[in-house]
């Protein structure tokens, strides 16, 4: 297993959009402002150059090496806590994957095609965290802290047995994977989540990530929802965004790949 200390993401002030349509003669449904920032999403590719200091991950990327590449994709969601209006009541990260044959692909290995002509879809290998509960510490601000175990999962807590969740990932190895935040009796929904996936990827293919928030609200027994996209995908093929801060691997590996902004 190796640890990749991750940089502080700057987070910039998200404005969600009321999904609900209010009747013709109510006034429109305000949006939700000054309670989420989100930072990143930012990608590391995952190399044998990055896990060659653990003979077991190096030995999973070479086996793996002809038919799929694996990134490390890292995001922040910050919710604040002591705001007027009601409290939050859920929030959701939810990504899309999607992936396409690059337009230049004569001197590319062969990618097979999916009957629509796109290319075999990616996946969330791995997420973290996976289930947090109210006793459970969630990573605050700056630079944080993941951990690649075996066959390139995410190694992180979990909620304890018949514990309330308030934090899980979704949809594990699809294509839409995802968190939900939820407030709960003794926690409720504030500070800052540091999420990360190990995305896998049909090699040769153009991959991104598509990034959208959602939160609700409850007003007495009403409930309202909220969402905005992220704008612009997260290319994994590098095509996007500049570059940023560098990872530092502790434990086992020091690598001189580059975690690069690839968000546009």
């Amino acid at each position: 297993m190796i640890d990749v200390i991750l940089p502080e993401l700057p987070e910039r002030e998200l404005t969600l959009a009321a999904e609900e349509s209010p009747p013709a003669t109510a006034p429109p449904v305000p949006p939700l402002t000054g309670r989420l920032r989100f930072g990143g999403p930012l990608a590391l590719p995952v190399t044998g150059g990055l896990v060659d200091g653990d003979p077991e991950l190096a030995d999973f990327l070479a086996q793996h090496a002809d038919a799929a590449e694996h990134h490390l994709v890292h995001l922040t969601l910050s919710c604040a806590q002591d705001t007027a209006g009601p409290a939050l009541h859920t929030v959701n990260v939810d990504l899309t994957l999607t992936a396409e044959h690059p337009a230049a692909a004569a001197t590319a290995p062969p990618v097979p095609r999916a009957p629509s002509g796109a290319a075999p879809a990616p996946v969330a290998w791995s997420m973290a965290p996976q289930r947090l509960d109210g006793g459970t510490e969630h990573a605050g601000g700056g630079a944080g802290t993941v951990r690649l175990g075996p066959r390139l999962s995410l190694v992180d807590g979990h909620a304890a047995p018949r514990a309330r969740v308030c934090l899980e990932a979704l949809r594990e190895l699809r294509s839409e994977p995802g968190w939900e935040i939820r407030r709960t009796e003794d926690r409720p929904i504030g500070g800052t989540y540091r999420l990360a996936l190990v995305v896998r990827a049909p090699r040769g293919a153009l991959c991104r990530v598509h990034v959208e928030v959602g939160a609700s609200v409850r007003n007495g027994r009403q409930r309202h929802r909220y969402r905005q996209r992220i704008p612009g995908p997260l290319d994994l093929g590098g095509r996007l965004g500049n570059a940023a801060a560098a990872p530092v691997v502790v434990a086992r590996v020091t690598p001189s790949a580059d975690l690069r902004n690839e968000h546009s």
